[in-house]
């Protein structure tokens, strides 16, 4: 079977002229304009668009309006005239006077009764400040320093009071379209004509001097010193005669309207645009060039008109293509385009003609999804019957009939060895040119149907598209591997592919785009709805920007970065840019030589100039509209009495309990409104910038106390940032919080503690004066035990039996001196009970007493010593009463008597630093003989002297400052370490 076969006779075909429709972009009543016949535009010094009309003013964000009437504060709903002073103060020309907005208000300017009929038409300011209006019969008016000032335009008593228009020029001259004419006011009030017998609409003096005049009759008058030429209609092709008004562009192009449409004029051409061309309506009253060079028009009954400076450019039926369903297209090596349609054949556009193919020109089907230029220049088209190719004289078909196992042809692409692969709605086809050979790849390959697009990367890697997921190919192994939503697919459903320079795989799906790298595919979602993410084509162009159709419109992913994409990350186009339709055909994308974009929606054809992208570049205009306080609109009169022009509070100073802030924002790009794209940061609340988003309103709730100021920055492209506009706000800390407050609660607190502690001193002092009555009277007690201790019932009856003995002996001398001395003895014990200390002196004299008695009673037993440090008698040293005769009393009869050897007491008192230190040493027994012969036998001695001492002692420690230590009694041992009896340590801390 031969494929391609010779040609056999010439094709008869249709040529026709190619036309085009440009984009413009209209906005009515029901997109928020406040009536639909505009009479003046004016853009201010933020970028909004003020738009005058018969029913009011509406102020335009690109996106949005606001509108304003007589309830607002205008002296009238019929606006003429819209003009912005050096001082941004926006005037408003209507029926008697005017109205002035300030960013806050409305102040109205009435004129004297005389002129109270007449509406502005126009108005400006001059060199000088003072401002202008033109009426239509009142002639001219000044407002200056407060006041009008009227003047009559009438020269050779011809009065010509209606006036149009007003253009000022740097000498202060006055031009005034009238008419009657062009009069020239001079700078010193002087009324000229310079134009006479003209309807004049308005007039323009341009760098060159040369006056641009329009008129209502005469087309547009262009007036030099050396001729007056004439743009009409006739001669020019100047849309109609009578031009309203008119716009020099800065880049050097006039744009006149007219109720039958506008005129561009460049370089001596005219270009026009009417209703056949894309124009909304034809009657256009006013024109305005933005900031941006992007043109508006105000219509008669049309509402708002924008022009899209030829970045979309439509094309469909009217403009001779084949069809307004474009289903796919393809350019050839001669720089053709080839467009093909459902259900219409398919056209060629080659030197600005169209050429049509249908089934009666050997096309196989007249609905064509898809199309291929191969390397001979052949042009292979996928039809629903088969496939055809053109190779430049003629077409041939195929289909079933010649061996292909599928009618409809979705799909088609070229390997490098020149061999076409063919997808279908059954699956995968290949057709070997060489070999003059079709193969089909049956149901046992297991390979998907319904492909819709084909990649080959290599002779072992063909990529194919379906509804069944992705499949990679390698045709001389004949296996494949599927991807799914199980590999990382958004969806299963996959409807185009295409490889960037860095050779990473993209796809679209019905639910998203993503791309394949290290052996996974990564989702990446394109914004929040659904239409945005059902993918119909996919387009690289020579910039490597990612061009996405979708059902909602064309995205626009630029570099193809794949670190950190985000929904932000992909720039928009929309209605609002020039789109006729957004919902994108399937695979109905290409990319010309020339970096054109060409793709086919449900409206027709479009075509996006990429390159014209880059000629110009303008960062939006961001404004903070308002501030909001749980999320209702304020009046802040209350906080602050300062405002900026914007009417914002100036350093506004919050309670801490109004912490809710909504700040509502914009940013004006009236090019592309949906491109733009804001970051923002609360500094102070928030470390660094929040992501980019296009949301214009942020709300940040439980604002801590602090100083915080609020920044806001916007783009387009992601790259290129506005200078930050700034807001500052403080909220106060809550009154817990302020230095008073703390002053207050420590003064409390310390009041409180002092309270505290003084109650508590209270409770300490009573509690110790009660433990200083109950140490006293412990002390009463345990002094009138010490006292029986030193009188005990055995000593006094020892000393009884010693004198009854020296009685009876006869011995009256030693009855006689023993009765005296225990007297004494007895006396002093009485007298030193009465006291809770004595001089060390006694209480020395008491003890030497005592001692003398027992030693008197116990002849030849022991010896005694008192040494005394010469520092201490005589020198009123003050110690506890009775303190010393329990340990001395334990000394003889536990120490000395037990013993078999003659015993000796030592009582030293020494004086050391501030401290009188006694000790009382014995050679008896020792303490530990004696405590273990008292667990051995039964003592008839007993004596508690010393526990109640030690009693004593501890009271006297808590209740004085005089503190005592008591050490031992311990045991002493000789140098031969054999127990050499007991000894016991006294320290009294002196005062």
């Amino acid at each position: 079977m031969r494929l391609i076969v010779g040609v056999v006779g010439l094709l008869i075909i249709a040529l026709n002229s190619f036309a085009q429709q440009y984009n413009f972009v209209n906005y009515s009543v029901e997109h928020g304009l406040i009536q639909s016949q505009i009479n003046s535009l004016c853009q201010d010094n933020k970028g909004y668009i003020w738009i005058g009309t018969l029913g009011g003013v509406s102020k335009f964000d690109g996106k949005h309006f606001k509108n304003y009437s007589t309830k607002e504060g205008l002296i009238n709903n019929q606006v003429n005239a819209i003009f912005m002073d050096k001082s941004n103060k926006i005037w408003f020309g209507s029926l008697g006077g005017v109205s002035v907005y300030n960013g806050k208000k409305f102040e109205t300017l009435t004129f004297k009764p005389e002129l109270s009929s007449y509406f502005v038409l126009s108005i400006t300011q001059d060199q000088n400040g003072a401002i202008w209006l033109s009426t239509d019969g009142g002639g001219i008016v000044k407002y200056s320093n407060g006041e009008f000032s009227y003047y009559t335009v009438s020269l050779e008593n011809i009065e010509s009071n209606y006036v149009r228009h007003i253009f000022c020029d740097k000498q202060n001259n006055k031009w005034l379209s009238t008419k009657k004419g062009i009069y020239l006011l001079t700078a010193k009030n002087q009324i000229k004509d310079t134009v006479q017998n003209i309807n004049a609409s308005q007039v323009f003096l341009d760098k060159k001097k040369t006056i641009w005049c329009s008129t209502f009759g005469d087309g547009v008058l262009k007036i030099t010193k050396k001729a007056v030429t004439k743009i009409t209609t006739e001669h020019n092709g100047l849309v109609n005669n009578h031009i309203r008004s008119f716009i020099p562009k800065k880049d050097g192009s006039f744009w006149f309207v007219s109720k039958s449409g506008i005129t561009k004029l460049v370089n001596n051409q005219t270009q026009n645009f009417s209703v056949k061309d894309g124009l909304i309506a034809n009657n256009i009253k006013c024109i305005l060039e933005d900031s941006e060079g992007n043109i508006f028009m105000g219509s008669d009954g049309g509402g708002l008109i924008k022009f899209t400076n030829e970045k979309f450019v439509s094309y469909t039926k009217s403009d001779s293509l084949i069809s307004n369903t474009i289903m796919s297209i393809t350019e050839d090596q001669n720089g053709a385009l080839w467009f093909s349609s459902y259900g219409n054949g398919v056209c060629k556009l080659e030197n600005n003609r169209f050429t049509y193919f249908t089934e009666e020109d050997g096309l196989g089907n007249n609905t064509v999804w898809c199309s291929l230029v191969d390397k001979q220049n052949n042009v292979w088209f996928g039809t629903s019957t088969g496939f055809s190719v053109y190779n430049g004289k003629k077409i041939i078909s195929y289909d079933s009939k010649h061996g292909l196992n599928a009618n409809k042809v979705y799909a088609l692409s070229q390997d490098n060895d020149e061999n076409i692969w063919i997808g279908s709605k059954e699956g995968l086809s290949v057709l070997y040119l060489k070999k003059d050979s079709l193969y089909n790849f049956t149901a046992e390959y297991q390979l998907p149907t319904n492909i819709r697009s084909i990649d080959i990367e290599n002779k072992t890697t063909i990529w194919l598209s379906s509804s069944e997921g992705l499949f990679k190919f390698n045709p001389e192994k004949k296996q494949y591997i599927k991807y799914t939503i199980e590999n990382g697919l958004p969806d299963n459903s996959v409807m185009c592919l295409i490889k960037d320079h860095e050779q990473t795989i993209w796809v679209g799906t019905k639910n998203g785009l993503a791309y394949f790298q290290n052996n996974q595919f990564f989702s990446v979602p394109i914004a929040n709805d659904y239409p945005s993410n059902n993918i119909n084509f996919l387009e690289l162009d020579l910039n490597n920007d990612l061009w996405i159709g979708t059902n909602n419109g064309l995205y626009q992913l630029k570099n193809l970065n794949k670190e950190n994409i985000t929904p932000s990350s992909f720039v928009r186009y929309s209605n609002l840019d020039g789109l006729k339709s957004l919902e994108c055909n399937q695979n109905a994308a290409f990319i010309d030589s020339k970096n054109n974009l060409w793709f086919g929606t449900n409206s027709g054809l479009t075509k996006h100039a990429i390159k014209k992208e880059t000629e110009l570049f303008f960062l939006p205009k961001i404004n903070l509209k308002e501030i909001r306080l749980f999320f209702e609109p304020q009046n802040w009169e209350k906080y602050t009495k300062k405002f900026d022009e914007n009417n914002l509070p100036k350093n506004l100073i919050l309670p801490y309990n109004k912490n809710h802030l909504t700040f509502d924002f914009d940013g004006i790009y009236h090019k592309s409104p949906d491109k733009v794209r804001f970051k923002f940061k609360l500094d102070g609340f928030d470390e660094d910038w929040q992501p980019v988003t296009a949301a214009n309103f942020v709300t940040y709730s439980n604002i801590p106390s602090g100083e915080y100021t609020f920044e806001l920055i916007a783009s387009i492209d992601l790259e290129n940032w506005t200078t930050p506009i700034q807001f500052n706000v403080t909220i106060k800390p809550p009154f817990w919080f302020t230095w008073w407050f703390y002053l207050l609660v420590f003064i409390a607190l310390a009041g409180l503690t002092w309270l505290i502690m003084e109650l508590r001193i209270k409770a300490l002092k009573k509690e110790q004066a009660t433990q200083l009555i109950i140490d006293q009277a412990k002390m009463l007690s345990l002094e009138q035990q010490a006292l029986n201790a030193s009188l005990n019932r055995h000593f006094i009856f020892n000393s009884l039996n010693s004198i009854q003995y020296y009685i009876n002996r006869q011995d009256k001398i030693s009855a006689n001196k023993y009765l005296t001395s225990f007297a004494k003895l007895v006396r002093k014990n009485l007298d030193s009970s009465l006291e809770n200390e004595v001089d060390i002196d006694e209480e020395i004299e008491r003890i030497e007493l005592y001692l003398k008695l027992e030693q008197m009673r116990f002849q030849d037993k022991f010896d005694y010593k008192i040494e005394c440090s010469d520092n201490i008698r005589n020198n009123s040293i003050k110690i506890p009463s009775m303190l010393l005769q329990p340990y001395i009393e334990n000394s003889i009869w536990h120490g000395i008597l037990p013993s078999e050897n003659h015993g000796n007491i030592l009582v030293k008192i020494i004086k050391v630093d501030n401290k009188l230190i006694i000790t009382i040493t014995d050679n008896g027994v020792g303490i530990e003989t004696s405590l273990k012969e008292k667990k051995d036998k039964k003592q008839l001695h007993v004596s508690k002297g010393m526990e109640l001492t030690k009693g004593r002692i501890n009271l006297i420690n808590r209740i004085t400052s005089k503190k005592c230590f008591i050490k031992g009694p311990y045991q002493i041992y000789d140098a031969t370490k054999k127990v050499a009896g007991t000894e016991v340590s006294i320290t009294i801390e002196l005062d």
